[in-house]
């Protein structure tokens, strides 16, 4: 093969393959960024729900980012004598850091989350089922005290109950209000079942989700962490953690060696 042909073959396609995974890795980091927004806004900080929704949206959005990453990265080997490529992959991989220990704190807060929305649930639920029971007695006591067929019919409007009609209004009283006390009967019925069809959510409940999310969260935080350095570290932080943990362990080994007497 002669000679004038291998920077063809081996040194132009790297050099043009550089700016090229640059730019894709800046199209999935802009693409994170856009699905993250849909969801960012409006902020509403302190609503669990919210921040349910945004943990997911962050959860299943994080391979993008991750993998723009890992592209800038390979750019940055690939074209070493580009400044911009290699400044942009160190800023990016600093960056990580902050991801990595973002996915970690996702962890606490699905799980108070989750839990603070079950309980505004529940509180909810029981608080529309006995506002019904309450409105539903007050009603009751309308019909009993009514003097009149226009009493009733004003009171139960001013209550918003059963609306009566011309015909309604113009039956005897005492049948007007067997007539209006079966239909509170019916409502009465259509309340208990609600009380027993909607039990309470239990935390347990909300495991296998809270499972499934907390396992992705710290599936992503290892990724960001093994792509992720510090300022002036040239190693990554997943390599530091790995030496300091070797560190730990054999050095806790090695003071314990028959041959250190002293």
């Amino acid at each position: 093969m002669p000679p004038s042909s291998e920077p063809s073959l081996y040194g132009s396609p790297v050099l043009l393959s550089a700016p090229g995974l640059s730019v894709v890795a800046l199209v999935l980091f802009v693409l994170f960024a856009s699905l993250v927004a849909a969801v960012l806004f409006p902020l509403q900080l302190l609503d669990p729900a919210w921040q349910l929704r945004l943990a997911a949206a962050l959860i299943n959005t994080a391979p993008f980012p991750l993998l723009g990453l890992a592209l800038l990265q390979i750019a940055a080997e690939l074209g070493p004598h580009d400044p911009l490529l290699k400044n942009r992959a160190r800023l990016c991989s600093q960056l990580a850091v902050a991801a990595a220990l973002g996915f970690l704190l996702l962890l606490p807060l699905q799980t108070i989350a989750g839990l603070r929305t079950s309980r505004t649930a529940n509180n909810a639920q029981a608080a529309r089922i006995q506002g019904a029971e309450a409105k539903l007695k007050a009603l009751r006591q309308v019909v009993t005290g009514a003097a009149s067929n226009a009493d009733l019919n004003q009171q139960l409007q001013k209550l918003q109950g059963p609306v009566l009609g011309p015909a309604d209004i113009a039956q005897p009283l005492p049948l007007l209000k067997a007539q209006v006390a079966a239909v509170l009967d019916q409502a009465a019925l259509q309340i208990s079942r609600e009380r027993e069809a909607s039990q309470p959510r239990t935390p347990l409940l909300l495991l296998p989700e809270l499972l499934r999310h907390a396992l992705a969260s710290l599936v992503l935080a290892l990724g960001f962490t093994a792509l992720a350095r510090r300022p002036g570290e040239p190693r990554t932080l997943l390599q530091e953690l790995q030496s300091g943990w070797r560190r730990s362990r054999f050095g806790g080994s090695g003071r314990r060696h028959p041959g250190s007497w002293g």
